[in-house]
């Protein structure tokens, strides 16, 4: 990833992460802020999927329906993960806010938070040193603009179903 492109990365995260509340399994409405905002601000095309993660050959995410054209209400009841792609590279937001929250109770969790560390923000990583980690990614889907324009219109009414969690 060239210099320029990682510092619009960077930028970007750290709006959206500084702006979104601290509270699990948001991966959908991160991940469509960041394919936005890399575009519509910074002028960086990206991919926004929807698939699969797995951990150690466990199943942490499962994409059980197609995410788009999907309704806002139907959304809420999604178990997949979603996350951004570009150059080669996966950007996954949610993550770390997930595995940290008392929320989340997979039995990997104690694991993934042994192996990553506490306070992480973000994965900005390829595909192949993630999987050294046993971390996953199976893209099942590639939402378009119109999708990740559903999903951040449907931002607003998402934070009235949760509370922000403190990271555990």
């Amino acid at each position: 990833m060239e210099q320029k492109t990682l510092e619009a990365v960077k930028c970007a995260i750290n709006e959206i992460l500084g702006n979104m509340p601290h509270a699990p399994f948001l991966c959908l409405p991160l991940s469509a802020a960041l394919y936005a905002i890399l575009k519509d601000k910074h002028g960086v095309e990206s991919s926004l999927v929807a698939g699969n993660l797995s951990f150690k050959n466990t199943i942490v995410f499962q994409h059980d329906f197609s995410v788009s054209g999907t309704n806002n209400t139907s959304l809420q009841h999604w178990a997949g993960h979603a996350w951004v792609e570009l150059d080669g590279f996966i950007i996954d937001l949610s993550l770390f806010r997930t595995i940290y929250s008392d929320s989340f109770t997979k039995l990997c969790k104690s694991e993934m938070i042994s192996m990553f560390g506490k306070g992480r923000g973000a994965i900005i990583a390829s595909p192949q040193a993630l999987q050294k980690d046993g971390l996953l990614y199976a893209s099942v889907e590639v939402l378009t603009d119109d999708d990740a324009t559903g999903i951040i219109k449907g931002i607003p009414q998402l934070l009235q179903t949760i509370s922000p969690v403190t990271a555990a």
